[in-house]
């Protein structure tokens, strides 16, 4: 059983043990559970294990169906082989051992599920004597813990787990839950670099429970950071990514929250770093010469960039349908999509296209050719397709110190972005327009509120900063 999450072209992913019982419905899990592990589910005889997903998200079943699926495979495998080969996957299939009973951790001290308490420690007294354990026919005997050390790793960590509490997870898992339950797109760059972080982490400290990772470690992995070479402010990200992973957990397996990356000592930028610097307005004016001059799409690229202040992805990546060239206000419309996600949750925004922009976005829409504006830094052959910004940026650079700039190592393409909030300070446009246009995040609860600015209103200010070669 399996439905289609998504097609893109010749290409379809799929979601196996998922289906609907009516369109619309909620999502259920079904799996045909093997012969030689069947004795494993007392109560499913005909060898299937169906239940409820409890959501009507495709995507978020599709992650629940793999989370089952990957504590069943580990079950099955310790059954075949006698213990799992890792200590996540042996607690995993202890997890869906107890589940096969309709247990969970912390269940043992219940009094309204005593029978399937009782079958469960049955079926472990069992498995004990399989392993060398004494057959005993008292009640009382059958009950003491003497045969525990007979159990396999999986069934004692299981018999554990029912007395105990919820059990701590390892990092991998931890994070796989995080982002299960914040339905973080894995697709999406917040996504990317959450797991690309916790996955460092683990390559220099081990796949552990969160609870036995100490402070040390947590300084020793900014120290690593700091000697590969990264700011302090790609610390700063790191740690942002790692550390409500930990809170999660630790929330979640209902213990204490330790704060091993709360408060790091992180090393300064360097002596000698440079930060980017914007562009002069006679600088932006040289440039969008340039542009028209050359006239192509990488010269398109850096008109939109100078006028409207976006980030070189946001308009790597934007789609014809979010170039609007009718109508009173010419505008784009940044959105996340299959092939570029976005920064933050303020990105998303229309930004009028003024000046040079406006005549970029028109020249890009006139020879657009396909879904993309730019398809040259579209990889279609990916899944999903991948935007190439980054080698846009490495040929806009070398462009760009063509032209005699003060400071020309300091200037990238992302200064366009650092003189468009000195533009709209120079016009006295508020901070609040300032960041509706340049998707900046603005502090305050009431900032939430209502459907922010017109286009009419941001374009007014637009329109103050156009330079005259641009007209």
């Amino acid at each position: 059983m399996s439905v289609v999450v998504m097609e893109l072209g010749a290409l379809r992913l799929v979601a196996k043990y998922v289906f609907q019982k009516q369109p619309g419905g909620t999502y259920y899990f079904r799996r045909r559970i093997p012969d030689d592990v069947l004795k494993l589910y007392p109560d499913k005889p005909n060898g299937m294990l169906v239940f409820s997903l409890k959501t009507r998200d495709l995507k978020k079943a599709a992650r629940l169906a793999n989370q089952h699926a990957t504590r069943q495979d580990a079950l099955w495998l310790s059954h075949r082989e006698g213990t799992a080969k890792h200590s996540p996957d042996q607690l995993r299939a202890a997890e869906e051992l107890l589940r096969a009973y309709h247990l969970k951790p912390g269940d043992g001290q219940r009094s309204d599920i005593e029978f399937a308490i009782s079958l469960f420690v049955d079926h472990l007294h069992e498995v004990a004597i399989t392993h060398g354990a004494p057959s005993d026919s008292s009640e009382a005997e059958r009950d003491d813990s003497h045969w525990r050390d007979y159990l396999p790793p999986v069934h004692r960590a299981a018999g554990d787990m029912l007395y105990g509490s919820k059990r701590v997870p390892f990092l991998s898992e931890a994070l796989v839950d995080f982002q299960l339950r914040r339905q973080e797109e894995l697709s999406s760059k917040a996504g990317k670099d959450r797991a690309r972080v916790v996955n460092t982490f683990i390559e220099g400290f081990g796949d552990r429970p969160i609870d036995q990772y100490s402070r040390q470690d947590a300084n020793d992995f900014v120290a690593k950071l700091h000697e590969r070479g990264n700011s302090s402010e790609t610390i700063r990200r790191r740690l942002n990514s790692i550390r409500p992973v930990f809170k999660d957990a630790a929330r979640e397996s209902e213990r204490p929250d330790r704060g091993i990356f709360e408060s790091l000592l992180i090393p300064e930028r360097p002596d000698g770093y440079k930060a980017r610097l914007p562009f002069t307005v006679d600088e932006i004016r040289m440039l969008q010469e340039g542009c028209r001059e050359k006239d192509d799409d990488l010269r398109w690229i850096v008109a939109i960039l100078s006028d409207t202040g976006a980030r070189l992805a946001e308009i790597i990546g934007l789609q014809m349908i979010d170039v609007v060239l009718d109508g009173p206000v010419p505008h784009i419309k940044i959105r996340p999509n299959q092939a570029r996600s976005l920064k933050t949750s303020s990105s998303v925004r229309d930004v009028p296209l003024v000046g040079e922009s406006l005549w970029g976005a028109a020249r890009a829409v006139k020879y657009a050719r396909g879904d993309f504006l730019f398809p040259r830094y579209i990889d279609l052959s990916s899944t999903p397709p991948t935007n190439k910004a980054t080698h846009a940026s490495n040929t806009l650079v070398k462009w760009i110190k063509t032209f005699p700039l003060a400071d020309k190592d300091r200037k990238v393409p992302h200064s366009f972005r650092h003189s468009l909030r000195d533009r709209l300070r120079a016009v006295e446009t508020p901070k609040e327009i300032s960041d509706a246009i340049g998707g900046w995040k603005t502090k305050g609860v009431g900032e939430g509120y209502g459907m922010g600015y017109q286009l009419e209103v941001l374009s007014k200010y637009m329109n103050m900063i156009v330079l005259e070669s641009g007209q």
